[in-house]
């Protein structure tokens, strides 16, 4: 099969801010990821069966991004783009949460509201099981070394990740503790169907509680995870969302929460967009 450069022009339904979707959280700055922001220009490595090769997206409009991607065949088009459209959150239907979020609608409508993810559900659970108890520098050198080995410049999958086994992820890629929760929680998923070899997840048994049985696994990154697959219920709360509300608004997480209950299924999504806001200075 010929493995050629291809450039495609992926069209959406609603406006997406590749811009908003890239500060909508950190995922950006963990390996594959590559941003120019300059340029605008979006890249990481994929693989593909045994190839591997670069994925570039670019926009020049709200409503499409350009695709650029080589070493691929052109029967391998249709999967590089469905990764592309989770990244993105290109699926997401958005139009409920401008109505739950009047203050965000705007920014909803522009094309924001969407988080930047990872090809796979399993990608965004180790992630997020990555920002556990540790320094986002830590977590940086960590995804690094489990993309070096044993992802081989790609993001492993989860029977990469088994095969390499816990004693190489605590000791060379120093995941510590991580480690052995990140191997029992792959077989259990495995085990239960929750995600496929490849790492796609089975959403209906991803379920909040589901995540919370998984040892390990706390109400934040189970929180955090389900945000990852458009469940915006439940605010992950770690130190950093603790410290914020209550410099920021003077409350806790849950009068924070009994305070906005008209953001009802949409409350971390609120929360989201308004620290972007105030990241960006539109607040």
């Amino acid at each position: 099969m010929a493995r050629t450069k291809q450039e495609t022009v992926l069209s959406f339904r609603w406006p997406i801010d590749l811009g908003l979707t890239i500060a909508s959280h950190g995922w950006v700055y963990l390996a594959p990821w590559r941003w120019d922001p300059d340029a605008g220009r979006l890249a990481r490595v994929e693989r593909i069966g045994s190839w591997t090769g670069p994925v570039v997206v670019t926009q020049h409009k709200p409503t499409a991004v350009t695709v650029h991607c080589d070493g691929f065949g052109a029967a391998d088009r249709s999967e590089i783009l469905g990764r592309v459209r989770r990244w993105l959150s290109a699926d997401w239907e958005p139009s409920a949460a401008i109505a739950a979020l009047p203050d965000a609608a705007e920014l909803i409508e522009r094309g924001g509201g969407r988080m930047l993810r990872g090809s796979f559900f399993y990608e965004d659970f180790v992630k997020t099981v990555l920002t556990i108890n540790t320094s986002w520098s830590a977590t940086c050198r960590m995804v690094a070394a489990l993309v070096t080995e044993p992802g081989s410049g790609a993001f492993p999958g989860p029977e990469t990740v088994l095969d390499y086994g816990e004693e190489r992820l605590r000791e060379r890629a120093k995941l510590g503790f991580r480690a052995r929760t990140v191997v029992l929680a792959t077989r259990r998923m495995l085990d239960d169907g929750a995600i496929t070899s490849s790492g796609d997840g089975t959403i209906e048994r991803l379920g909040h509680d589901y995540l919370l049985s998984l040892k390990g696994i706390g109400p934040y990154a189970a929180a955090h995870c389900r945000i990852l697959l458009h469940d915006f219920s439940r605010i992950p709360v770690d130190s950093v969302a603790t410290a914020y509300l209550r410099e920021r608004y003077g409350c806790d997480p849950a009068a924070f929460a009994a305070d906005r209950s008209s953001w009802a299924d949409y409350l971390a999504l609120g929360y989201r967009l308004a620290r972007l806001n105030e990241k960006l200075g539109l607040a």
